[in-house]
């Protein structure tokens, strides 16, 4: 592994951590116009989503469950102090969301977009955090309340709600993001 791609591995590894810290700190002026180009991004797609605060945008985009016919007749869903299992993609958005991720834990992602990145350092694990603790950007938490198990959940958030006026890896201060979330366990508090 070059440099440049331990650098790169270090920071996306960081990801998770450092939006914590970051995260809703920024000022808003970025977000009315990050908002109204979600907004015609997801109407420009024809799907419902609902909204989380007032820049949190929230797509249910299936549940592998359901479409299996595994959905038990009352599903568990996701509240704070809950442990969560959960695969993901990072996007950043501008109009729309960027053809390839920033920051993902799938590995066919990174073969597809990084063919010659040196996957060998790179956790491809299903993420794991207690909700409400602050180990996620905390608009992701607040998309995830409510969501059941064997969702996959498209976020888009503004940048105040992501990283901010911080820039991160790959990503620009004041950037919008769309993640990608599979809920694949949820163990109840």
């Amino acid at each position: 592994m070059n440099g440049k791609q331990k650098i790169a591995v270090i920071l996306l590894a960081m990801g998770l951590i450092v939006s914590a810290l970051v995260g809703c700190e920024a000022s808003d002026e970025f977000a009315p116009k990050q908002r109204t180009q979600i907004e015609k991004y997801l109407a420009s797609k024809g799907v419902e989503f609902s909204l989380v605060g007032d820049s949190v945008f929230v797509y249910v985009a299936g549940n592998k469950l359901a479409d299996a016919g595994m959905l038990p007749a009352e599903p568990q869903t996701i509240a704070k102090g809950d442990s969560l299992v959960f695969n993901f993609e990072a996007y950043t958005f501008a109009s729309t969301p960027a053809n390839k991720p920033y920051y993902t834990n799938k590995k066919w992602l990174m073969d597809k977009f990084y063919p010659t990145f040196d996957s060998s350092y790179w956790d491809f694990s299903p993420r794991r955090i207690k909700v409400g603790t602050g180990a996620i950007l905390k608009g992701l938490e607040e998309a995830l309340m409510g969501r059941m198990e064997g969702d996959s959940v498209a976020v888009f958030l503004t940048s105040n709600n992501g990283y901010g006026d911080h820039a991160l890896g790959n990503v620009d201060k004041n950037t919008a993001l769309m993640w990608v979330l599979n809920v694949e366990q949820i163990k109840k508090n």
